[in-house]
């Protein structure tokens, strides 16, 4: 099918679209607010309900939008996404991510994810590994969050040109970026996290849209069921606290990555 265009409904039937991808939205959703990993989820779905892959790779993005204002308002209205959060973390880092994912973006729309994709995957297992062996590096971060330095700018423009290219995955990076090297505890960097992911998409979105390999009717459906989903994930991770967080990565990361591989 032609970029942007409309795929056939599954089984001919657009009642049935509907439910799969507001279900499929709604699991990813879910998934992107505890940890990561729901485009994962996505990409196959729409793969497989006839859009090309980088015509779903750029469709999963309004999904992302739409699950990043509802899952970021609701930890603003929880108190988790604080003025001194957003002043001192998300505004520093999401200059220099909006940059690298307007080049991912642009270079997505030109190129072939298949080399990218298996490395990904095998960095994932890895992570995974890691996050089993050594889970207080999420559970009690160090004391005191620092400010984002040369080298958290570096990780942050190399983890937005990933996310503007691909985006499935980009909350794993991120986390790692925010808990593991600046020191803030999961729920907070979960909060910031689903905030920059939403500013740097919106500049990558424009990208997509202007190369035309948007479909706007699924993308319309899917964001439907991530804004539940990420109000959902975002409620639950508030009631059940930091810990929660870990495991769903863990899960995520060796779930997403071992799909990557095969």
């Amino acid at each position: 099918m032609l970029p942007g265009e409309a795929m056939a409904w599954p089984l001919g039937d657009p009642v049935a679209g509907v439910v799969v991808l507001v279900l499929v939205g709604v699991l990813a959703g879910v998934a992107n607010t505890l940890a990561g990993g729901g485009s994962f989820v996505v990409l196959p779905i729409l793969i497989g309900l006839g859009l090309t892959p980088g015509v779903a790779n750029a469709t999963s993005r309004i999904g992302v939008l739409a699950h990043g204002s509802a899952a970021a308002l609701t930890f603003a209205r929880a108190g988790a996404l604080s003025r001194s959060l957003v002043g001192g973390l998300v505004l520093r880092v999401a200059p220099m991510m909006c940059v690298g994912a307007l080049g991912g973006a642009w270079l997505a729309t030109r190129l072939d994810d298949a080399l990218l994709r298996p490395l990904f995957g095998a960095i994932l297992v890895v992570w995974a590994v890691l996050l089993l062996v050594r889970p207080g590096r999420f559970l009690k971060p160090p004391p005191e969050p620092r400010a984002p330095g040369l080298v958290a700018q570096l990780v942050a423009l190399l983890i937005g040109v990933y996310g503007g290219f691909l985006q499935a995955g980009v909350g794993f990076p991120l986390m790692a970026l925010f808990v593991s090297l600046l020191g803030y505890p999961a729920l907070q960097a979960n909060a910031a996290k689903v905030t920059v992911v939403f500013i740097y998409t919106l500049l990558a979105m424009g990208v997509f849209a202007a190369a035309g390999q948007v479909a706007w009717r699924e993308g319309a459906i899917l964001a439907a069921g991530m804004v539940l989903g990420g109000v959902l994930g975002a409620r639950l991770q508030l009631s059940v606290g930091p810990g929660l967080v870990r495991w769903a990565m863990v899960v995520m990361v060796a779930i997403s990555g071992a799909a990557l591989l095969l």
